[in-house]
C-alpha cells in the first residue's frame, strides 16, 4: 500500500513540474503572448483598412467597357453618416489616333483596361476617410472612377476605332456609374459633387450639365444638388514653344473625331464649325448651367508639356512660361469661382498634402468648402460672370432725383451704414493691453501697418475668423482667389521645385536666376544691396518681390 502511495505521489510530482515554465519557457511563452497580439493587432488594423479601403463595383451594363473592351467600373465607400456624394474622375492625358494610342497601349496599358484592377483602391486628399486629411468630406459617399478610355471622359464610340483595335466610351462611363449608384443610395442624397484632375477635370466640365441633366430631368431626383470641381483641366490652344510640337487643338480635333466626343449642346452651338475648341475651359464654362468650382495651377505642369516647353532652365523657357501664367490668369476672367496658386505643379485633389496649398491663408480645401456651402438657388452663373467681367466691382448706379425723394427713408438707412462701417476704432479700447514694453503709439502703428500676404500668423488668425464668418453666413464667401504674385512659385506652399539637370531642390534665388535675371538689377529695383539681397530671408525677398509686382 505504502509503495502505491509513493508511485502516485512522484507522478503527481513529475506532472506538476512539467506544467510549471522554466526561466526560458516563460520567456518563450512571453514572446509567444507578444507575437499574438502584435499579429491580433495587425489584423485588426488591416481589417479597420479594408473596412475604409474603396472596393470595386463593376457596372451593370457590361457592353459599356474600356478601350480594349475590358469590363469598366468604379470604387465605392458607403458613408451612413452623410447625404452627399463625390464622384470622382481619374485623369491620364488621352490619345487622338492610331499611334498615339497604340503607343498609349505599349507604355501607359494602366490607362486602356481594367485587367489589373485590384480588388480596393485607397486615395487621398478629398476622398480620404481621415478627417485629419480631409476635414469637410472625411465622411461623404465616395466614388473614385478608374481613368481607362483615353477621351477626356467624352467618348461615345461603342464599335472599335478605324485601327481595329480600341472603342471610347468615356462619356457613357460616368453615366453609366451615376445611374447605377441610385439603388445603392444615391437617391437619397442631397448634393453630388463631380470631381476630378487633369483629363477628369476637363471630364468634369464635358460631364457636369449632363448629369444634372440626368438626375434631375430623367430620374426626377430633383432635390439633389449638382455642383463640379475640375482641378488642373483648364488647358489653353496656346502655339507650342518648340516649332517641331504638335498644335494641342490639331490633336483635340483628331481626338473627337475617333472618340466620337460627346460635347455640352450649349457649347456646340457656340461654335457650330469648331465643336473641338469646348475641350477648353475658357470656351465651355460660359455655356455651363450647373456650378463649377476652378482649381488650376498658374504654371500648369500639363500646360508646359502641351506646349513643348519642357523643364524650364534658360530665359527663353522663363519667358515663354511667364507669358502662359499671364495668359491663364486672364483666361479666368468669366469664372465665378476660381483658385489658383502662382505655383509649377499639376493637380492637387487627391493629394495627401493638398491641405498645405494655399493662398492668403487659405488653403483649396477650405476655399471649396466655402463654396459648396452656398445654396444652388442663390447661384447664378450668368450674374457671376457678369461681376467676374467687372472684376467683382461694379460703380454705384446714379438714382434719380425723383427715385431719391421716394426711398429718402431707404437712402438714410444706407448712408448710417456706410457711416458705421466707416468709423475708426476708438484707441481707448487698445490702451489695456499696452504692456510696459510695447507703447500704445506703436500697437495704434501696427494697427494701421499694411496686411501682408505671407504674413502667416495674421493671415491665419483671419482665415479662422473667415471659417467662423463662412458657417454663420456662407453667402459672403469669396470665391475668386487669384494668386497676386505673378512669379512662378513666389507662393511659400508652392511643391517644392528640383533642378532637372542634378535633381537638387532649388535655392529660391539660384530659381531667379535661372528667370535669366540679373541679381544686380533685381537689388537696384528693390533698393537694397547686393549682399543685403543674397543674405535675405525667403519670406522678406518674397514679400519685397510681391509688393514690387502689385
Amino acid at each position: 500500500m505504502e509503495m502505491i502511495l509513493f508511485v502516485q505521489i512522484t507522478i503527481l510530482q513529475l506532472a506538476l513540474c512539467s506544467t510549471v515554465p522554466t526561466i526560458s519557457n516563460r520567456a518563450d511563452l512571453n514572446n509567444t503572448i507578444i507575437k499574438t497580439e502584435l499579429t491580433n493587432v495587425t489584423t485588426e488594423n488591416r481589417t479597420q483598412n479594408e473596412a475604409k479601403a474603396l472596393k470595386k463595383v463593376y457596372l451593370s451594363n457590361r457592353t459599356i467597357t474600356c478601350n480594349d473592351g475590358s469590363q469598366s467600373g468604379f470604387y465605392l465607400r458607403r458613408s451612413h453618416l452623410s447625404k452627399k456624394w463625390i464622384v470622382f474622375l481619374e485623369g491620364g492625358w488621352y490619345c487622338y489616333d492610331h499611334p498615339s494610342c497604340q503607343n498609349r497601349w505599349v507604355k501607359q496599358r494602366h490607362y486602356m483596361t481594367s485587367s489589373q484592377w485590384p480588388e480596393t483602391r485607397d486615395v487621398g486628399g478629398i476622398l480620404s476617410p481621415n478627417q485629419e486629411e480631409n476635414p469637410f468630406w472625411w465622411n461623404a459617399n465616395h466614388v473614385f472612377i478608374p481613368y481607362c478610355t483615353s477621351d477626356s471622359w467624352s467618348g461615345t464610340r461603342i464599335e472599335r476605332n478605324e485601327g481595329g483595335m480600341f472603342n471610347f466610351m468615356g462619356s457613357l462611363i460616368v453615366q453609366q456609374v451615376i445611374r447605377d449608384l441610385i439603388p445603392l443610395g444615391l437617391e437619397n442624397s442631397t448634393d453630388v459633387l463631380l470631381a476630378g484632375s487633369s483629363a477628369g477635370g476637363t471630364g468634369v466640365m464635358l460631364n457636369l450639365d449632363l448629369i444634372q441633366e440626368i438626375l434631375h430631368d430623367k430620374m426626377g431626383l430633383k432635390h439633389i444638388a449638382v455642383r463640379g470641381v475640375s482641378d488642373s483641366g483648364w488647358f489653353l490652344d496656346r502655339i507650342p514653344f518648340s516649332t517641331g510640337g504638335k498644335l494641342n487643338m490639331s490633336a483635340i480635333e483628331k481626338g473627337m473625331d475617333i472618340w466620337r466626343g460627346n460635347i455640352p449642346d450649349a457649347c456646340k452651338i457656340e461654335h457650330p464649325n469648331e465643336p473641338w475648341k469646348c475641350y477648353f475651359g475658357y470656351k465651355l464654362y460660359p455655356t455651363l448651367k450647373a456650378p463649377l468650382f476652378l482649381f488650376q495651377w498658374l504654371f500648369d505642369e500639363a500646360q508646359m508639356d502641351a506646349d513643348n516647353v519642357g523643364a524650364p532652365v534658360t530665359k527663353q523657357q522663363w519667358d515663354y512660361i511667364h507669358k502662359m501664367g499671364n495668359a491663364i490668369r486672364k483666361s479666368f476672367k468669366n469664372v465665378s469661382a476660381v483658385f489658383a496658386p502662382s505655383c509649377i505643379s499639376h493637380s492637387v485633389l487627391t493629394k495627401r498634402d493638398w491641405l498645405q496649398v494655399k493662398i492668403d491663408g487659405v488653403s483649396i480645401a477650405e476655399a471649396l468648402h466655402c463654396w459648396e456651402t452656398i445654396p444652388i438657388r442663390k447661384y447664378n452663373h450668368n450674374n457671376n460672370m457678369k461681376r467676374s467681367r467687372n472684376h467683382h466691382h461694379k460703380e454705384p448706379k446714379i438714382v434719380p432725383r425723383q427715385v431719391k425723394r421716394i426711398d429718402n427713408e431707404e437712402t438714410r438707412k444706407i448712408r448710417r451704414r456706410k457711416h458705421r462701417g466707416n468709423r475708426k476704432p476708438k484707441i481707448k479700447k487698445n490702451r489695456k493691453n499696452c504692456g510696459i514694453k510695447l507703447k500704445c503709439h506703436q500697437l495704434k502703428h501696427q494697427q494701421q501697418s499694411n496686411f501682408s500676404p505671407f504674413d502667416h500668423n495674421r493671415s491665419e488668425r483671419s482665415a479662422h475668423h473667415n471659417q467662423k464668418q463662412h458657417q454663420r453666413r456662407p453667402s459672403h464667401c469669396h470665391h475668386r482667389r487669384l494668386e497676386k504674385c505673378s512669379w512662378p512659385q513666389c507662393n511659400r506652399s508652392c511643391p517644392k521645385l528640383h533642378n532637372p539637370y542634378t535633381g537638387e531642390e532649388m535655392d529660391f534665388i539660384e530659381l531667379l536666376k535661372s528667370f535669366g535675371l540679373d541679381m544686380e538689377s533685381v537689388a537696384h529695383a528693390l533698393g537694397i544691396d547686393m549682399q543685403t539681397l543674397i543674405s535675405m530671408d525667403h519670406t522678406e525677398l518674397l514679400n519685397l518681390l510681391t509688393q514690387q509686382a502689385s
